[in-house]
């Protein structure tokens, strides 16, 4: 049996032996592995779990954290916490999401859960 190559050992392969064709089947592999990975986290995803948006647009939303109140298909309803609740309200280009200023929480609808890291 043999033992799979080091990360060290993958990335000095990259930097010093790949060619060009090898660097176009590494980019394609390391995609599907990402796609993989993020099939594997959105099944993971229930109600209640706790998140942080990130590779979203608008941009302004990522690094928001919450949990999951709700999920329909693809996508989530995230309640935020206090302190992302308080940055969403206060972020200038932000003219979508009108938060009151009392509100703690915010319901952020319309998240692909594909942006949806558990926490």
């Amino acid at each position: 049996m043999s033992t799979p190559p080091t990360l060290a050992v993958a990335t000095d392969f990259i930097l010093s032996h790949a060619t060009e064709q090898d660097l176009t089947y590494i980019t394609e592999t390391v995609k599907q592995r990402r796609a993989a990975l993020a099939a594997i986290r959105t099944a993971s995803l229930t109600t209640g779990t706790p998140v942080r948006i990130a590779n979203i647009k608008p941009r302004y939303l990522d690094g928001l954290t919450g949990t999951i109140g709700q999920i329909d298909g693809t996508h989530a309803m995230v309640i935020l916490d206090a302190e992302s609740t308080d940055r969403l309200r206060s972020t200038r280009s932000n003219r979508r999401f009108i938060v009151p200023f009392e509100e703690t929480s915010y319901d952020l609808h319309g998240v692909p859960l594909s942006c949806c890291v558990p926490t």
